[in-house]
């Protein structure tokens, strides 16, 4: 295979990954059918199982695609030796508009939680990692300088940001009759992000006793 047929089939490959995305989000694995992806690819169904296989190799590596956005969206949030307090804020500000912009990421994280999880189990512990080695940077370099409690449990509070940030999007439309207000305006996003950021630094800061 020569560089531009190397090409046309990375590019051929890209375009299913976003059209089966899109329909995955929407439909779920079960719901989603072949035939409609290479639809909305515009291209040979043949093409698609030449490329992934099977539609559930496909649906791995959309989550694997999807899942390999939080690196790129968390880099630049940490600087190192700054102000832990502006870096856990900076960072958890990213991920927080990162959810509230990317519909689909949290539409397929929503469907694996009602399929308990039978794919993205093979892919968490990267998300994690890439949680650990960001956030988790920043969280140990404030208990070190002393301005987090030093008995934190780093996991925890990575699992409680994750938790208190996805929520607000995956149950926005159930919880939307409650209250006034559109919840994805910007001034409830920011007040929603506001008391995340409240909470969190309640449990984590160093206060003098």
């Amino acid at each position: 295979m020569n560089q531009e047929e190397m090409s046309r089939a990375e590019e051929s490959k890209n375009r299913i990954l976003l059209a089966a995305a899109g329909v995955f989000s929407r439909k779920g694995l079960h719901g989603a059918r072949v035939d409609e992806i290479a639809a909305a690819a515009k291209i040979n169904k043949r093409m698609i199982y030449h490329y992934f296989e099977s539609k559930e190799n496909l649906y791995v590596e959309v989550l694997r695609y999807n899942l390999q956005k939080i690196q790129q969206f968390s880099q630049g949030a940490f600087v190192p030796g700054g102000d832990p307090v502006e870096n856990v804020t900076r960072t958890l500000r990213q991920y927080f508009y990162f959810l509230a912009e990317d519909e689909e990421f949290v539409r397929l994280l929503s469907w694996e939680a009602l399929n308990r999880g039978h794919y993205s189990s093979k892919l968490l512990p990267q998300l994690f990692h890439l949680f650990q080695s960001d956030l988790g940077q920043i969280l140990q370099e404030g208990i070190t300088r002393k301005v987090f409690r030093r008995d934190l449990d780093v996991g925890q509070i990575l699992l409680s940001i994750h938790a208190l940030c996805l929520a607000y999007f995956t149950r926005r439309e159930m919880m939307q009759p409650i209250g006034s207000g559109n919840r994805m305006s910007g001034e409830m996003l920011e007040d929603r992000l506001n008391h995340i950021l409240d909470l969190v630094f309640q449990g984590i800061l160093n206060r003098p006793e």
